[in-house]
């Protein structure tokens, strides 16, 4: 049937509506498993099993560097080049501790086959084994442009994970893993320690992919509507059939049960002022051995839920009435062959350690004792149940299937089996609910196991510096030892790899990148069934799509009669509607009731302009709810208590909750440093902006901070303010009730929720002008990160400029040609991106970036490059036939509502979508370049924020006109 493939089984698995089909390559052993379906964003991934044996992040630099120009593909990155041009829904790679992945997906048949092509001649025939410069760039390399200059350490890599060590859990789920199975390959950091990566050597590397990266070791996937059968015979003619077989000792290694649990203890940097008092780490980690797959990978999921995540579960609750932290988490050995447990909290001592641990296992002797209560195991459950059912309808489908197949199949199971989801919850929930199956492994593989750690990080004040002048001094003392020929050998180097970066690839080079020709693309823009009626003061949405038997509502309130002074209180309250008790049951019993009759509700605040008059905005507060039809009527009964019974007076629970969204954010700063500039940045301008820093940005963070440190002396104050605010939040009029779903259901949801919006009062205050003294503070703000992230935001309105889709393509040109190839390439930034949004803003961020002025400097060079720009023809077609998909984006049927509902509520439609996609396909270079005075204009204004490094941003202060050290 398959020439050249030995069939190994066959099935229809009704869970995935596949026919799934699991073949072995004959002359390899390549294994192969097909997904044949009728979705058409088709999916291929190749991945490989790899086995580091340091913390170099050697598999994570290779990942880097395969797509960094191929035998057949010669250009310097063709992976940046299908970025460009590909209409692709997915292009990406993945390191995992274990395994390295490359997936893409595409709804166009010629992109899906040019990206297949791509990928597996990089992953078999990279430049980078013939080009040490792919290395030095996506890896680490000394640099020294003259010998009287500091010798230095650059690399993408190296600067991606000194950002992703900046955040402390980066370190502690590494030490979990270290901890848990220190006998395995799960000890190694595949990733990479920022400090340990130059210790990587271009032989090391280039002999681990000559050992991994073979046929005989792969494990390919096909996925959705496309010829199966043409595209096995492609990859068996093009690149199987080229190698023989290979035995391969790719083994993750066996980890011997401990005899007694182990203590593990480490720090973590923050800035050298910084306060170390409360912010330590404690985790309590337990393995359970090797993964048995699905069901136990369910299990770990059913068991976070009752024990850590959903409102009242029993280790969270009981860790926060001790007050030895400010926030409880789930944490377990992730991607591996093991299954395992995990709590830890925040923001903590060491010296709570014993008490972390009485506590924990005090709670878990008493779950094991009086068993969990059954109607929270129904919920937890029928959560489950939902997240699985929303699988088919998800976007990333094929990516989704991909990766439960890859948990399991590696290890040398069956990846029909890791798709079986209704047989394991079957019989799960018969377990569970009937044989104390969760009580069980609590007492079996947590409690009474001894195969676990107690692990403490610790918060160092200026340890990264103190690593930082170590290295320093180390490269100084590396140099002086170099004699002159040795030194002027590392100039040349970096010399060459400067030219390397700043040189473009040949005509010849460029021609060996597929493209596809405007005739291969549908240009159909984005079609959403959309019926509006109106109930009296109520506007009701329908939108008649096929969503899998589940239902979905979003009930739009209007917020503009909030005062300005009060719109931060509507964040909190939002933040808080979940956790707080309601007037006919505790927020225990909420939750648990909210899962039992339905899939989940969900807030949010969000601002929209007015597509019309862009000057105006009108803030919402969404509350979205998904269910099944015969859980109608009691999904509406819970709505309603969450909307009018919120109590606001337990100022404990107030408290615990308040301490852990400070956590969450101040790691989120960390973290997305780069959406928390360019808000910033927007609201020295933008009274939109403005209002959303109330909300969500900088100034949220601030009073949240205030109110944890000062919580005694506000929180009578606040209370009130949020009852006030809380009884004004939803009123009938002007509500939106948005509805998708099949067209059978649709009259008796209509007139349950139509009835439930009634209930709220009519209030006719006049809205709030929302205009906001705004100044430009060109910050810097200041945190304990090892990276930076640079922004500007700058409005271009002011010169009575229209948003046109022709800025999309210069967004797109710009993203990946200036700033990737001078921020990312040449800078060592992770990454860097431009964009001019519908406001007709323009937006410019750099990401985990070890430079400031310099990426600053880039920044202002924008205009002259698009005044310069020379594209020729065809690659100006090819940059806007990748633009087309996203004026029809892949949606959910849930998204596809409720991007209706913004299209409503915004005065946008669908013609607008069709003028933008014209004013694309219409644009000519001269049009760009003709923004570029406009462009100089709007950087002028100069409105720059800085989040990142303290040092680095002090030792820049005059490009600030205020620092705000950002404390934890």
């Amino acid at each position: 049937m398959y020439k050249g493939y030995k069939l190994i089984q066959e099935k229809y698995i009704k869970d995935v509506n596949s026919d799934c089909i699991l073949l072995e390559h004959e002359k390899t052993g390549a294994r192969v498993f097909l997904m044949k379906n009728d979705d058409d964003n088709k999916t291929f991934s190749i991945g490989f099993k790899t086995i580091p044996t340091d913390n170099t992040g050697i598999c994570h630099i290779i990942e880097h560097c395969v797509l960094s120009g191929s035998r057949k593909f010669q250009t310097k990155e063709p992976f940046m080049d299908m970025v460009k041009i590909s209409t692709a829904t997915f292009l990406n790679a993945m390191t995992f501790p274990d395994k390295t992945v490359y997936p893409v997906s595409s709804r166009n048949e010629k992109d899906f086959k040019n990206l297949m092509d791509v990928y597996m001649d990089a992953v078999f025939y990279p430049a980078m084994k013939s080009d040490r410069r792919i290395f030095m760039q996506e890896g680490w390399h000394y640099e020294l442009e003259n010998e009287e200059d500091e010798l230095n350490i650059k690399g993408v890599v190296y600067n991606e994970m000194k950002g992703a060590y900046s955040v402390p859990e980066t370190t502690l789920y590494y030490r979990v893993n270290n901890a848990l199975c220190s006998d395995t390959v799960y000890a190694k950091e595949s990733g990479g320690e920022p400090y340990e990566i130059p210790n990587l050597t271009y032989e090391d590397f280039c002999e681990f992919h000559s050992k991994y990266y073979h046929p005989s070791n792969s494990y390919i996937y096909l996925y959705g509507d496309c010829d199966m059968e043409e595209r096995l015979e492609f990859l068996d003619r093009e690149y199987l059939s080229n190698f023989e077989k290979e035995e391969l000792d790719n083994f993750e290694g066996n980890q011997k049960p401990f005899e007694k649990p182990k203590n593990v203890f480490d720090e973590y940097s923050v800035s050298k002022d910084e306060d170390t008092k409360n912010k330590t780490f404690l985790a309590y980690v337990s393995c359970f051995g090797e993964s048995d797959g699905l069901k136990d990978g369910i299990i770990s999921r059913l068991l976070n839920e009752v024990l850590i995540e959903m409102q009242g579960a029993y280790l969270k609750e009981a860790l926060l009435k001790e007050n030895i932290c400010e926030d409880v988490s789930s944490i377990s050995m992730e991607s591996t062959k093991f299954s395992s447990f995990g709590v830890y909290v925040t923001n903590s001592e060491r010296e709570n350690l014993d008490k972390f641990k009485e506590v924990v296992e005090k709670t878990l002797a008493d779950v094991i004792k009086n068993g969990i209560e059954k109607e929270k195991l129904i919920a937890v459950l029928n959560r489950t149940e939902f997240s699985v059912r929303e699988l088919l309808n998800s976007t990333t489908a094929g990516i989704e299937c991909m990766l439960h197949i890859y948990e399991n199949w590696l290890y040398g199971k069956n990846p029909m089996e890791s798709l079986a989801f209704d047989d394991v919850l079957s019989e799960i929930r018969e377990e569970i609910l009937n044989n104390r199956l969760l009580e069980r492994i609590i007492e079996e593989k947590i409690l009474n196991n001894n195969h676990k750690a107690f692990i403490v990080l610790s918060p160092s004040a200026g340890l990264n510096d103190k690593k930082d002048l170590a290295q320093k001094e180390w490269l100084k003392r590396y140099k002086e030892s170099l004699n002159k020929i040795q030194i002027e050998k590392i100039i040349e180097n970096t010399k060459n790899l400067i030219e390397y970066q700043q040189t473009e690839s040949s005509d010849e080079q460029k021609a060996t990148i597929p493209k596809l020709k405007i005739e291969d693309i549908d240009k159909e823009t984005l079609k959403i069934p959309n019926d509006i009626d109106k109930v009296e003061d109520i506007t009701v949405l329908k939108h008649d799509i096929f969503t899998s038997g589940i239902n979905y509502v979003d009930i739009c309130f209007d917020l503009k009669h909030i005062s300005k002074d009060e719109i931060v209180y509507l964040s909190l309250i939002e933040n808080l509607l979940k956790s707080l008790d309601k007037k006919s049951m505790s927020y225990k019993d909420f939750s648990v009731e909210t899962f039992l009759r339905c899939g989940g509700i969900s807030t949010s605040i969000v601002t929209m302009t007015n597509s019309k008059n862009r000057e105006k905005f009108v803030p919402k507060i969404v509350v979205s709810v998904k269910f099944f039809s015969e859980k109608l009527k009691e999904t509406a009964e819970i709505v309603k208590v969450l909307l009018k019974e919120t109590i606001f007076t337990d100022k404990n629970r107030i408290k615990e909750e308040v301490l852990a969204i400070k956590g969450e954010l101040e790691q989120d700063v960390i973290g997305a440093g780069h959406l928390y500039g360019i808000n910033r940045a927007k609201s020295y301008y933008s009274n939109k902006a403005y209002y959303d820093e109330k909300v969500k940005g900088i100034d949220y963070l601030k009073f949240i901070q205030d109110l944890a440190e000062n919580f005694d002396e506000k929180i009578d104050n606040v209370i009130e303010k949020m009852k006030f605010v809380y009884n004004r939040m939803f009123k009938l009029n002007e509500t939106i009730v948005n509805i998708t779903t099949t067209e059978d259901n649709f009259d008796s949801i209509k007139k349950e929720f139509v009835e439930l919006v009634k209930e709220f009062p009519k209030i006719e205050d006049s809205p709030y002008d929302f205009t906001f003294e705004k100044e430009n503070l060109k910050e810097g703000i200041a945190t304990s990160s090892d990276v930076n992230y640079v922004t500007f935001a700058g409005d271009m309105k002011k010169y009575g400029v229209e948003y046109s889709g022709s800025f999309a393509l210069l967004s797109k040109i710009l993203s990946t040609t200036h700033m990737h190839n001078n921020i990312r390439a040449i800078g060592g930034a992770y990454g860097a991106g431009f964009s001019i949004t519908k406001d007709s803003e323009i937006i410019m961020f750099s990401y985990r970036d070890p430079n400031l002025k310099s990426t600053k400097e880039i920044f202002l060079t924008v205009g002259k490059y698009v005044s310069d720009m020379q594209i020729n023809d065809e690659d100006l077609e090819s940059f806007k036939i990748s633009l087309v998909k996203d004026f029809n984006p892949l949606l959910t049927p849930k998204h596809k509502g409720y991007t209706s509902m913004i299209m409503y509520i915004t005065n946008s439609d669908e013609k607008e979508l069709e003028i933008y996609l014209e004013q694309l396909l219409n644009a000519k270079l001269e049009d760009l370049k003709g923004l570029s005075e406009v462009i100089d204009k709007v950087l002028s204004q100069d409105t720059f924020v800085v989040v990142g490094n303290t040092n680095k941003i002090k030792e820049n202060s005059k490009e600030f006109n205020n620092i705000v050290v950002l404390k934890k």
